[in-house]
Protein backbone atom coordinates (compact mmCIF):
# COMPACT_ATOMS: atom_id res chain seq x y z
CA UNK A 1 0.00 0.00 0.00
CA UNK A 2 1.27 3.49 -0.88
CA UNK A 3 2.19 5.76 2.03
CA UNK A 4 -0.48 8.27 0.92
CA UNK A 5 -3.18 5.60 0.86
CA UNK A 6 -2.16 4.47 4.35
CA UNK A 7 -2.48 8.05 5.60
CA UNK A 8 -5.92 8.39 3.99
CA UNK A 9 -7.42 5.20 5.47
CA UNK A 10 -6.05 5.92 8.96
CA UNK A 11 -7.33 9.50 8.87
CA UNK A 12 -10.80 8.37 7.76
CA UNK A 13 -10.86 5.53 10.30
CA UNK A 14 -9.99 8.02 13.06
CA UNK A 15 -12.86 10.27 11.97
CA UNK A 16 -15.37 7.41 12.12
CA UNK A 17 -13.99 6.29 15.49
CA UNK A 18 -14.42 9.83 16.84
CA UNK A 19 -18.03 9.93 15.61
CA UNK A 20 -18.72 6.63 17.43
CA UNK A 21 -17.13 8.07 20.59
CA UNK A 22 -19.37 11.14 20.32
CA UNK A 23 -22.53 9.08 19.81
CA UNK A 24 -23.12 10.21 16.23
CA UNK A 25 -23.15 6.51 15.40
CA UNK A 26 -24.69 4.40 18.18
CA UNK A 27 -24.25 0.70 18.86
CA UNK A 28 -26.02 -1.26 16.14
CA UNK A 29 -26.08 1.59 13.62
CA UNK A 30 -25.15 0.73 10.07
CA UNK A 31 -22.10 2.59 8.77
CA UNK A 32 -21.72 3.94 5.22
CA UNK A 33 -21.03 1.23 2.66
CA UNK A 34 -17.57 0.63 1.22
CA UNK A 35 -18.85 1.99 -2.09
CA UNK A 36 -20.12 5.17 -0.35
CA UNK A 37 -16.71 5.79 1.24
CA UNK A 38 -15.13 5.22 -2.17
CA UNK A 39 -17.37 7.82 -3.85
CA UNK A 40 -17.67 10.43 -1.08
CA UNK A 41 -14.00 10.51 -0.08
CA UNK A 42 -12.36 9.86 -3.42
CA UNK A 43 -10.52 6.77 -2.24
CA UNK A 44 -10.14 3.38 -3.88
CA UNK A 45 -12.36 0.43 -2.95
CA UNK A 46 -9.34 -1.33 -1.40
CA UNK A 47 -8.56 1.71 0.75
CA UNK A 48 -12.20 1.94 1.85
CA UNK A 49 -12.09 -1.73 2.84
CA UNK A 50 -8.92 -1.05 4.79
CA UNK A 51 -10.77 1.61 6.81
CA UNK A 52 -13.26 -0.95 8.08
CA UNK A 53 -10.63 -3.66 8.51
CA UNK A 54 -8.72 -1.28 10.78
CA UNK A 55 -11.86 -0.41 12.78
CA UNK A 56 -12.73 -4.12 13.05
CA UNK A 57 -9.30 -4.90 14.49
CA UNK A 58 -9.78 -2.12 17.03
CA UNK A 59 -13.14 -3.59 18.02
CA UNK A 60 -15.33 -0.66 16.93
CA UNK A 61 -17.23 -2.28 14.06
CA UNK A 62 -18.44 -5.70 13.05
CA UNK A 63 -19.16 -7.03 9.55
CA UNK A 64 -22.45 -8.76 8.81
CA UNK A 65 -22.66 -11.00 5.79
CA UNK A 66 -24.32 -9.25 2.83
CA UNK A 67 -25.41 -6.39 5.12
CA UNK A 68 -22.34 -4.21 5.60
CA UNK A 69 -20.57 -2.83 8.67
CA UNK A 70 -22.21 -2.00 12.01
CA UNK A 71 -21.07 -0.29 15.20
CA UNK A 72 -20.10 -2.31 18.25
CA UNK A 73 -18.21 -1.07 21.28
CA UNK A 74 -14.45 -1.32 21.52
CA UNK A 75 -13.21 -4.76 22.51
CA UNK A 76 -10.05 -3.59 24.33
CA UNK A 77 -12.14 -1.82 27.00
CA UNK A 78 -14.74 -4.54 27.53
CA UNK A 79 -15.15 -5.90 31.05
CA UNK A 80 -12.95 -8.87 31.86
CA UNK A 81 -14.25 -12.34 31.04
CA UNK A 82 -15.27 -14.43 34.07
CA UNK A 83 -13.00 -17.38 34.94
CA UNK A 84 -13.85 -21.04 34.43
CA UNK A 85 -16.44 -21.98 37.06
CA UNK A 86 -15.39 -24.17 39.99
CA UNK A 87 -18.34 -26.16 41.34
CA UNK A 88 -18.12 -28.91 43.96
CA UNK A 89 -16.95 -32.25 42.49
CA UNK A 90 -19.70 -34.05 44.41
CA UNK A 91 -23.13 -34.92 43.00
CA UNK A 92 -26.01 -33.24 44.81
CA UNK A 93 -29.75 -33.57 45.11
CA UNK A 94 -31.46 -30.78 43.20
CA UNK A 95 -33.74 -28.61 45.31
CA UNK A 96 -34.35 -25.59 43.16
CA UNK A 97 -38.14 -25.65 42.71
CA UNK A 98 -39.03 -23.62 45.81
CA UNK A 99 -36.49 -20.90 44.95
CA UNK A 100 -37.77 -20.63 41.38
CA UNK A 101 -41.43 -20.61 42.48
CA UNK A 102 -40.74 -17.86 45.04
CA UNK A 103 -38.86 -15.85 42.43
CA UNK A 104 -41.75 -16.12 39.95
CA UNK A 105 -44.49 -15.57 42.54
CA UNK A 106 -42.96 -12.28 43.69
CA UNK A 107 -43.45 -10.90 40.19
CA UNK A 108 -46.87 -12.39 39.49
CA UNK A 109 -49.59 -9.85 38.72
CA UNK A 110 -47.23 -6.88 39.04
CA UNK A 111 -45.78 -4.62 36.41
CA UNK A 112 -42.00 -4.51 36.36
CA UNK A 113 -39.36 -3.28 33.96
CA UNK A 114 -37.86 -6.61 32.99
CA UNK A 115 -34.19 -7.39 32.49
CA UNK A 116 -35.30 -11.04 32.19
CA UNK A 117 -36.09 -13.06 29.09
CA UNK A 118 -35.38 -16.57 27.86
CA UNK A 119 -37.11 -15.85 24.53
CA UNK A 120 -37.07 -12.84 22.18
CA UNK A 121 -39.36 -9.95 23.04
CA UNK A 122 -42.80 -10.18 21.44
CA UNK A 123 -41.97 -7.20 19.21
CA UNK A 124 -39.29 -9.33 17.53
CA UNK A 125 -41.62 -12.21 16.70
CA UNK A 126 -43.38 -12.56 13.30
CA UNK A 127 -46.80 -11.72 14.76
CA UNK A 128 -48.52 -10.47 11.57
CA UNK A 129 -47.31 -13.44 9.54
CA UNK A 130 -48.45 -15.88 12.22
CA UNK A 131 -51.87 -14.20 12.36
CA UNK A 132 -52.13 -14.52 8.59
CA UNK A 133 -51.16 -18.19 8.82
CA UNK A 134 -53.82 -18.72 11.50
CA UNK A 135 -56.50 -17.26 9.23
CA UNK A 136 -55.38 -19.50 6.36
CA UNK A 137 -55.57 -22.58 8.61
CA UNK A 138 -59.07 -21.65 9.79
CA UNK A 139 -60.21 -21.40 6.15
CA UNK A 140 -58.46 -24.42 4.72
CA UNK A 141 -58.48 -26.92 7.57
CA UNK A 142 -61.88 -26.07 9.16
CA UNK A 143 -62.15 -29.02 11.60
CA UNK A 144 -58.97 -30.92 10.73
CA UNK A 145 -57.15 -29.61 13.82
CA UNK A 146 -59.85 -30.74 16.30
CA UNK A 147 -59.04 -34.49 16.61
CA UNK A 148 -55.86 -35.91 18.11
CA UNK A 149 -52.94 -35.76 15.71
CA UNK A 150 -50.18 -38.22 14.90
CA UNK A 151 -48.65 -39.50 18.15
CA UNK A 152 -45.12 -38.48 17.17
CA UNK A 153 -46.21 -35.24 15.51
CA UNK A 154 -47.69 -33.75 12.32
CA UNK A 155 -45.77 -35.40 9.47
CA UNK A 156 -45.34 -32.25 7.27
CA UNK A 157 -43.90 -30.43 10.29
CA UNK A 158 -41.50 -33.29 10.97
CA UNK A 159 -40.40 -33.08 7.34
CA UNK A 160 -39.59 -29.38 7.78
CA UNK A 161 -37.65 -30.10 10.98
CA UNK A 162 -35.70 -32.82 9.17
CA UNK A 163 -34.76 -30.32 6.45
CA UNK A 164 -33.68 -27.75 9.05
CA UNK A 165 -31.25 -30.31 10.48
CA UNK A 166 -29.02 -29.70 7.45
CA UNK A 167 -28.07 -26.32 8.97
CA UNK A 168 -26.26 -28.00 11.87
CA UNK A 169 -24.82 -30.85 9.82
CA UNK A 170 -27.57 -33.37 10.47
CA UNK A 171 -29.47 -35.58 8.08
CA UNK A 172 -32.62 -36.54 9.96
CA UNK A 173 -35.56 -38.53 8.64
CA UNK A 174 -39.07 -37.41 9.69
CA UNK A 175 -39.65 -40.78 11.37
CA UNK A 176 -36.70 -40.09 13.70
CA UNK A 177 -38.43 -37.02 15.15
CA UNK A 178 -40.98 -36.72 17.96
CA UNK A 179 -42.78 -33.35 18.27
CA UNK A 180 -43.01 -32.20 21.90
CA UNK A 181 -44.56 -29.48 24.04
CA UNK A 182 -41.48 -27.29 23.92
CA UNK A 183 -37.88 -28.43 24.30
CA UNK A 184 -38.33 -28.79 28.05
CA UNK A 185 -40.75 -31.70 27.56
CA UNK A 186 -38.21 -33.22 25.18
CA UNK A 187 -35.50 -32.93 27.84
CA UNK A 188 -37.80 -34.52 30.43
CA UNK A 189 -38.67 -37.43 28.13
CA UNK A 190 -34.98 -37.90 27.35
CA UNK A 191 -34.03 -37.97 31.04
CA UNK A 192 -36.66 -40.63 31.68
CA UNK A 193 -35.39 -42.63 28.71
CA UNK A 194 -31.74 -42.76 29.83
CA UNK A 195 -31.84 -42.62 33.64
CA UNK A 196 -33.93 -43.35 36.73
CA UNK A 197 -34.52 -41.81 40.15
CA UNK A 198 -31.28 -41.63 42.12
CA UNK A 199 -29.06 -41.53 39.02
CA UNK A 200 -26.62 -38.67 38.51
CA UNK A 201 -26.76 -36.32 35.51
CA UNK A 202 -23.74 -34.25 34.46
CA UNK A 203 -24.69 -30.62 33.80
CA UNK A 204 -22.94 -27.36 33.01
CA UNK A 205 -22.24 -24.99 35.89
CA UNK A 206 -24.17 -22.69 35.87
CA UNK A 207 -27.13 -24.01 33.88
CA UNK A 208 -30.74 -23.03 33.14
CA UNK A 209 -32.99 -23.59 36.17
CA UNK A 210 -35.68 -25.15 33.96
CA UNK A 211 -33.32 -28.04 33.26
CA UNK A 212 -32.48 -28.29 36.95
CA UNK A 213 -36.20 -28.52 37.71
CA UNK A 214 -36.57 -31.35 35.18
CA UNK A 215 -33.82 -33.27 36.99
CA UNK A 216 -35.38 -32.50 40.38
CA UNK A 217 -38.86 -33.61 39.31
CA UNK A 218 -37.50 -37.07 38.44
CA UNK A 219 -35.63 -37.54 41.70
CA UNK A 220 -32.22 -37.51 40.01
CA UNK A 221 -28.99 -35.90 41.19
CA UNK A 222 -26.82 -33.35 39.41
CA UNK A 223 -23.05 -33.25 39.04
CA UNK A 224 -21.96 -29.77 38.01
CA UNK A 225 -18.99 -29.75 35.64
CA UNK A 226 -16.59 -26.74 35.52
CA UNK A 227 -17.55 -24.62 32.53
CA UNK A 228 -15.58 -22.04 30.58
CA UNK A 229 -17.64 -18.90 29.79
CA UNK A 230 -16.46 -19.03 26.18
CA UNK A 231 -15.89 -22.69 25.27
CA UNK A 232 -18.25 -24.57 27.59
CA UNK A 233 -17.79 -27.71 29.67
CA UNK A 234 -14.31 -28.88 30.66
CA UNK A 235 -13.85 -32.13 28.75
CA UNK A 236 -11.03 -33.20 31.08
CA UNK A 237 -13.26 -32.91 34.16
CA UNK A 238 -16.10 -34.60 32.33
CA UNK A 239 -13.93 -37.53 31.25
CA UNK A 240 -12.75 -37.88 34.84
CA UNK A 241 -16.40 -38.22 35.91
CA UNK A 242 -16.96 -40.80 33.15
CA UNK A 243 -13.89 -42.76 34.20
CA UNK A 244 -14.94 -42.80 37.86
CA UNK A 245 -18.48 -43.86 36.84
CA UNK A 246 -19.94 -40.80 38.56
CA UNK A 247 -22.67 -40.11 36.00
CA UNK A 248 -25.29 -42.06 34.08
CA UNK A 249 -26.00 -39.34 31.50
CA UNK A 250 -25.26 -35.72 30.52
CA UNK A 251 -27.56 -32.76 29.88
CA UNK A 252 -25.82 -29.85 28.12
CA UNK A 253 -26.68 -26.73 26.13
CA UNK A 254 -23.53 -26.62 24.01
CA UNK A 255 -24.59 -23.66 21.81
CA UNK A 256 -25.03 -20.44 23.82
CA UNK A 257 -25.72 -21.94 27.22
CA UNK A 258 -28.26 -20.12 29.36
CA UNK A 259 -26.99 -18.19 31.37
CA UNK A 260 -23.29 -18.10 30.37
CA UNK A 261 -23.76 -17.83 26.63
CA UNK A 262 -20.83 -20.23 26.15
CA UNK A 263 -20.50 -22.11 22.86
CA UNK A 264 -18.46 -25.30 22.68
CA UNK A 265 -16.12 -25.22 19.64
CA UNK A 266 -16.99 -27.76 16.97
CA UNK A 267 -13.68 -29.56 17.54
CA UNK A 268 -14.62 -30.05 21.21
CA UNK A 269 -18.03 -31.37 20.17
CA UNK A 270 -16.40 -33.99 17.96
CA UNK A 271 -14.09 -34.94 20.83
CA UNK A 272 -17.04 -35.20 23.24
CA UNK A 273 -18.94 -37.45 20.81
CA UNK A 274 -15.95 -39.82 20.86
CA UNK A 275 -15.89 -39.79 24.68
CA UNK A 276 -19.58 -40.70 24.77
CA UNK A 277 -18.91 -43.58 22.43
CA UNK A 278 -15.89 -44.75 24.42
CA UNK A 279 -17.73 -44.79 27.76
CA UNK A 280 -21.21 -45.56 26.33
CA UNK A 281 -22.81 -42.65 28.18
CA UNK A 282 -25.86 -40.92 26.63
CA UNK A 283 -26.03 -37.15 26.30
CA UNK A 284 -29.14 -34.96 26.06
CA UNK A 285 -28.33 -31.91 23.93
CA UNK A 286 -30.58 -28.88 24.33
CA UNK A 287 -30.00 -26.74 21.21
CA UNK A 288 -32.77 -24.15 21.54
CA UNK A 289 -30.39 -21.22 20.96
CA UNK A 290 -28.31 -22.69 18.11
CA UNK A 291 -30.12 -20.67 15.43
CA UNK A 292 -29.41 -17.38 17.25
CA UNK A 293 -25.76 -17.18 16.19
CA UNK A 294 -24.24 -13.75 15.53
CA UNK A 295 -21.45 -14.93 13.21
CA UNK A 296 -22.41 -15.93 9.65
CA UNK A 297 -22.01 -19.68 10.27
CA UNK A 298 -24.30 -21.69 12.53
CA UNK A 299 -22.37 -23.79 15.05
CA UNK A 300 -22.67 -27.54 14.71
CA UNK A 301 -24.01 -29.79 17.46
CA UNK A 302 -22.72 -32.85 19.28
CA UNK A 303 -25.45 -34.72 17.39
CA UNK A 304 -23.59 -33.76 14.20
CA UNK A 305 -20.75 -36.07 15.26
CA UNK A 306 -22.86 -38.83 16.87
CA UNK A 307 -22.24 -42.16 15.18
CA UNK A 308 -23.57 -44.40 17.95
CA UNK A 309 -27.07 -43.02 18.62
CA UNK A 310 -26.04 -41.83 22.09
CA UNK A 311 -27.01 -38.15 21.61
CA UNK A 312 -30.65 -37.25 22.24
CA UNK A 313 -31.10 -33.90 20.50
CA UNK A 314 -33.83 -31.45 21.62
CA UNK A 315 -34.80 -28.08 20.19
CA UNK A 316 -37.85 -25.89 19.62
CA UNK A 317 -39.33 -22.91 17.81
CA UNK A 318 -39.79 -21.07 21.12
CA UNK A 319 -36.69 -18.90 20.69
CA UNK A 320 -37.22 -18.14 17.00
CA UNK A 321 -40.94 -18.05 16.12
CA UNK A 322 -43.22 -18.04 19.19
CA UNK A 323 -42.71 -19.42 22.73
CA UNK A 324 -46.44 -19.59 23.44
CA UNK A 325 -47.06 -22.19 20.73
CA UNK A 326 -44.96 -24.69 22.74
CA UNK A 327 -43.64 -26.58 19.72
CA UNK A 328 -40.39 -28.44 20.25
CA UNK A 329 -38.95 -31.73 19.07
CA UNK A 330 -36.54 -34.48 19.95
CA UNK A 331 -34.59 -37.01 17.93
CA UNK A 332 -33.59 -39.76 20.31
CA UNK A 333 -31.10 -41.91 18.43
CA UNK A 334 -31.08 -45.43 19.88
CA UNK A 335 -33.69 -44.29 22.45
CA UNK A 336 -36.27 -43.20 19.87
CA UNK A 337 -38.82 -45.98 20.48
CA UNK A 338 -38.65 -45.53 24.24
CA UNK A 339 -39.15 -41.77 23.91
CA UNK A 340 -42.16 -42.28 21.60
CA UNK A 341 -43.74 -44.59 24.19
CA UNK A 342 -43.03 -42.17 27.03
CA UNK A 343 -44.50 -39.31 25.00
CA UNK A 344 -47.70 -41.31 24.43
CA UNK A 345 -47.98 -42.21 28.12
CA UNK A 346 -47.26 -38.63 29.24
CA UNK A 347 -49.33 -36.41 26.93
CA UNK A 348 -50.59 -38.66 24.09
CA UNK A 349 -49.64 -36.09 21.44
CA UNK A 350 -48.81 -32.41 20.97
CA UNK A 351 -51.64 -30.00 20.06
CA UNK A 352 -52.30 -30.10 16.32
CA UNK A 353 -53.32 -26.46 15.82
CA UNK A 354 -49.94 -24.97 16.81
CA UNK A 355 -48.22 -27.62 14.68
CA UNK A 356 -50.33 -26.61 11.67
CA UNK A 357 -49.54 -22.96 12.36
CA UNK A 358 -45.78 -23.52 12.47
CA UNK A 359 -45.97 -25.71 9.35
CA UNK A 360 -47.86 -23.01 7.44
CA UNK A 361 -45.32 -20.39 8.52
CA UNK A 362 -42.40 -22.54 7.36
CA UNK A 363 -44.09 -23.23 4.01
CA UNK A 364 -45.10 -19.63 3.29
CA UNK A 365 -42.26 -17.57 4.79
CA UNK A 366 -38.51 -17.27 4.39
CA UNK A 367 -37.26 -18.58 7.73
CA UNK A 368 -33.70 -17.59 6.83
CA UNK A 369 -34.68 -13.92 6.34
CA UNK A 370 -36.67 -13.86 9.58
CA UNK A 371 -33.73 -15.35 11.49
CA UNK A 372 -31.24 -12.93 9.93
CA UNK A 373 -33.20 -9.90 11.17
CA UNK A 374 -33.84 -11.51 14.56
CA UNK A 375 -30.17 -12.33 15.10
CA UNK A 376 -28.99 -8.86 14.11
CA UNK A 377 -31.48 -7.18 16.45
CA UNK A 378 -30.63 -9.39 19.42
CA UNK A 379 -26.91 -8.93 18.79
CA UNK A 380 -27.35 -5.16 18.87
CA UNK A 381 -29.39 -5.34 22.08
CA UNK A 382 -26.76 -7.56 23.71
CA UNK A 383 -24.04 -5.04 22.83
CA UNK A 384 -26.16 -2.17 24.18
CA UNK A 385 -26.69 -3.97 27.49
CA UNK A 386 -22.97 -4.77 27.72
CA UNK A 387 -22.09 -1.13 27.07
CA UNK A 388 -24.30 0.06 29.95
CA UNK A 389 -22.80 -2.59 32.27
CA UNK A 390 -19.36 -1.31 31.31
CA UNK A 391 -20.37 2.29 32.06
CA UNK A 392 -22.39 1.82 35.26
CA UNK A 393 -21.21 -1.31 37.11
CA UNK A 394 -18.04 -1.52 39.27
CA UNK A 395 -14.77 -1.51 37.35
CA UNK A 396 -13.92 -5.08 38.39
CA UNK A 397 -17.21 -6.50 37.06
CA UNK A 398 -16.70 -9.53 34.80
CA UNK A 399 -19.01 -10.11 31.85
CA UNK A 400 -19.39 -12.92 29.31
CA UNK A 401 -19.26 -12.15 25.57
CA UNK A 402 -21.67 -14.58 23.91
CA UNK A 403 -21.46 -15.19 20.18
CA UNK A 404 -25.19 -15.91 20.11
CA UNK A 405 -28.24 -16.62 22.23
CA UNK A 406 -29.77 -13.97 24.48
CA UNK A 407 -28.08 -14.32 27.88
CA UNK A 408 -25.11 -12.55 29.47
CA UNK A 409 -23.60 -13.66 32.77
CA UNK A 410 -22.37 -10.93 35.10
CA UNK A 411 -19.88 -11.73 37.87
CA UNK A 412 -19.78 -8.98 40.49
CA UNK A 413 -17.32 -8.45 43.37
CA UNK A 414 -17.71 -11.27 45.90
CA UNK A 415 -19.14 -8.91 48.57
CA UNK A 416 -22.27 -8.30 46.46
CA UNK A 417 -25.34 -10.42 47.28
CA UNK A 418 -27.67 -10.54 44.28
CA UNK A 419 -30.50 -11.98 46.42
CA UNK A 420 -30.57 -8.73 48.41
CA UNK A 421 -29.98 -6.81 45.20
CA UNK A 422 -33.07 -8.42 43.65
CA UNK A 423 -35.26 -7.45 46.62
CA UNK A 424 -34.02 -3.87 46.30
CA UNK A 425 -34.67 -3.88 42.55
CA UNK A 426 -38.25 -4.98 43.08
CA UNK A 427 -38.93 -2.05 45.38
CA UNK A 428 -37.95 0.12 42.40
CA UNK A 429 -40.24 -1.91 40.08
CA UNK A 430 -37.66 -3.65 37.95
CA UNK A 431 -36.37 -7.21 37.97
CA UNK A 432 -33.44 -9.39 36.88
CA UNK A 433 -32.43 -13.01 37.53
CA UNK A 434 -30.11 -13.69 40.51
CA UNK A 435 -27.27 -16.13 39.87
CA UNK A 436 -28.17 -18.60 42.62
CA UNK A 437 -31.08 -19.93 40.56
CA UNK A 438 -28.68 -21.47 38.04
CA UNK A 439 -27.02 -24.03 40.30
CA UNK A 440 -27.92 -27.08 42.37
CA UNK A 441 -25.27 -25.93 44.84
CA UNK A 442 -25.22 -22.87 47.09
CA UNK A 443 -23.28 -20.83 44.55
CA UNK A 444 -23.24 -17.76 42.30
CA UNK A 445 -24.90 -15.40 44.77
CA UNK A 446 -22.56 -12.61 43.57
CA UNK A 447 -23.64 -13.23 39.96
CA UNK A 448 -26.68 -12.38 37.86
CA UNK A 449 -28.05 -12.99 34.40
CA UNK A 450 -29.03 -10.18 32.05
CA UNK A 451 -31.06 -10.74 28.90
CA UNK A 452 -30.58 -9.26 25.46
CA UNK A 453 -34.11 -10.22 24.44
CA UNK A 454 -35.71 -6.84 25.20
CA UNK A 455 -35.46 -3.61 23.17
CA UNK A 456 -33.09 -1.28 25.02
CA UNK A 457 -35.47 1.65 25.52
CA UNK A 458 -35.49 4.39 28.17
CA UNK A 459 -36.97 2.08 30.80
CA UNK A 460 -34.32 -0.58 30.21
CA UNK A 461 -31.51 1.99 30.36
CA UNK A 462 -32.93 3.48 33.59
CA UNK A 463 -33.20 0.03 35.21
CA UNK A 464 -29.66 -0.98 34.24
CA UNK A 465 -28.23 2.34 35.46
CA UNK A 466 -30.11 2.06 38.76
CA UNK A 467 -28.94 -1.54 39.14
CA UNK A 468 -25.38 -0.27 38.82
CA UNK A 469 -26.03 2.32 41.58
CA UNK A 470 -27.50 -0.33 43.90
CA UNK A 471 -24.45 -2.52 43.37
CA UNK A 472 -22.13 0.39 44.22
CA UNK A 473 -24.17 1.05 47.38
CA UNK A 474 -23.68 -2.56 48.55
CA UNK A 475 -19.94 -2.13 48.16
CA UNK A 476 -19.69 0.99 50.34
Amino acid sequence: MKKNDRFLYLRLADKIETMIHQGVYAIGDKLPSVRSLHKEHGISISTALQVYTHLEKRGWVTAREKSGYFVQYAQPIRPQLPPVTNPSPMAAEVRIYDQVEMFLQKQKGKKFISLIGESPHISLLPTLKLNKALQQIARSHTTAYLPYGDLIGHEPLRRHIARLSLHWGGALHPEQIVVTNGAIEGAGLALRAVAKAGDTIAIESPTFFGLLQAIESLGMKALEIPTDPATGVSLDKLEHAFRKKKVQACLFTTNYNNPLGSCMPDSHKAQLALLLQQYQIPLIEDDVYGDLHFAPERPKTIKTYDRDGLVLYCSSFSKTIAPGLRIGWITGGRYHDKIARLKFMTSASTGLLPQLLITNFLEQQRMDLHLKTLRQTIHTQMMQVARIVQQCFPADTQLTRPGGGISSWVVLPSRVDTRLLHRQAMTHHFTFTPGGLFSSQDKYHHCLRLSGSNPVNEDQIWALQLLGKLIHQQLK
